[in-house]
């Protein structure tokens, strides 16, 4: 009587360890998809915050181009003045800053236009 509970046991045992060992499968193939989710997420942020300084930078050049175009075109309505000022405008007005004496500075890899 007690051979059919022992192979009952004995078969009971065996399912067991099988189904540990999927359990066990499984659960190494989500904690390797889950590191590399993690990865992904750190490789994500490193790109974000790169991105996030280099959209910093283009700002800052943008606002140096701007005052630059400012500048210019405060010395060009100054020259404009100056040409249209009559006889003795030239001999009047004091020298201004020349349009040749103005430099636009350019970061690398940045274009203008």
């Amino acid at each position: 009587m007690t051979e059919p509970f022992d192979k009952l046991k004995k078969s009971l045992h065996e399912v067991m360890a099988v189904s540990e060992e999927k359990i066990d499968k499984r659960l190494r193939a989500t904690r390797e998809f889950l590191t590399r989710v993690q990865q992904d997420e750190a490789q994500v942020q490193e790109d974000l915050e790169m991105l996030r300084a280099e959209r910093a930078s283009i700002e800052d050049a943008k606002m140096e181009v701007r005052r630059q175009l400012e500048e210019i075109a405060l010395v060009r309505a100054e020259l404009e003045a100056k040409k249209s000022g009559g006889l003795f405008a030239c001999c009047i007005s004091k020298p201004k800053t020349q349009v040749a004496d103005i430099t636009v500075h350019t970061e690398p890899g940045m274009e203008i236009g």
